[in-house]
């Protein structure tokens, strides 16, 4: 039983922070598991009492819709959605006022900024969160990607001005998030930002069909993300273009407060 516990702690000074807190602790589900015994053995487990930078996670299929409430009455929320979307699906059509390009080098200010502004968005729900050191290590990162030495990250501009950017982890970077994946080979779509003044312009539908595109003409057969599932543009912008939840993330933050929770 006590295999399917785990606990991690994340270097403050890296970009993983920015993603989670810096002490997680997770659960994982198992076929067949009895949640709510688990989940009052793993109580006394945990550390970290009205520490916000510790979380509490239990991963599951997004299926197992049983496990919800025992989950709920232990204070847990579902805040992120591992989705995958399968080759071939269609999507809707592009505006035709926006272009899609590859990113360069000299795109590197815009694609942080526009990185900056999701988590910023996405800080609200509860995961993830702006560091002090968030920018510097997102342009190192993204430097990386730009280094790639096949198209990676394309930006979404309208006239002259980069509105949008996603960018892809294609095969050979992905095993991280393998036991995730129904399809083989499969990518992972590690970030679509818009402008806050271009949201609903048609910049992110441009990015994705053309993302989608390539990665289908290039054999993939899956690509996974993480979106975050309170996000009201986030589902239904990620399910019209194909995606299917696979994955919930059940989150607690912090892992413990110095109240008694309700036992299940």
């Amino acid at each position: 039983m006590t295999e399917i516990f785990s606990y991690r702690e994340v270097a403050e000074d890296s970009l993983l922070p920015t993603w989670s807190a810096l002490r997680v602790h997770g659960l994982d589900w198992r076929p067949g598991w009895d949640l709510p015994a688990l989940l009052d053995e793993w109580e006394t487990r945990l550390t970290g009492v009205d520490d916000p930078d510790t979380a509490a996670i239990v991963t599951l299929p997004s299926h197992e819709t049983a496990d919800a409430l025992p989950l709920i009455r232990h204070g847990f929320a579902p805040l992120v959605v591992i989705a995958e979307r399968r080759a071939g699906h269609p999507v809707p059509p592009r505006r035709p006022d926006v272009r899609v390009r590859p990113a360069t080098h000299a795109d590197l200010d815009v694609a942080v900024e526009l990185n900056l502004e999701t988590i910023r968005y996405d800080s609200a729900f509860g995961m993830v969160s702006e560091r002090p050191n968030s920018a510097q290590h997102l342009r190192t990162a993204l430097a990386a990607v730009l280094d790639r030495p096949a198209e990676s990250m394309w930006l979404a501009v309208r006239g002259d001005t980069p509105v949008g950017m996603v960018y892809v982890d294609m095969p050979e970077d992905t095993l991280w998030i393998e036991r995730y994946a129904t399809g083989r080979p499969f990518a992972y779509l590690g970030h679509l930002g818009v402008r806050p003044d271009a949201r609903r312009s048609g910049a992110g539908s441009a990015l994705v069909a053309h993302v989608h595109a390539v990665l289908d003409r290039s054999g993939v057969a899956s690509t996974l993300l993480h979106h975050a599932l309170p996000n009201p543009r986030s589902t239904p912008f990620w399910y019209s273009h194909g995606y299917r939840p696979g994955w919930t993330l059940w989150v607690r933050r912090p892992a413990l407060r110095s109240f008694p929770g309700v036992s299940s």
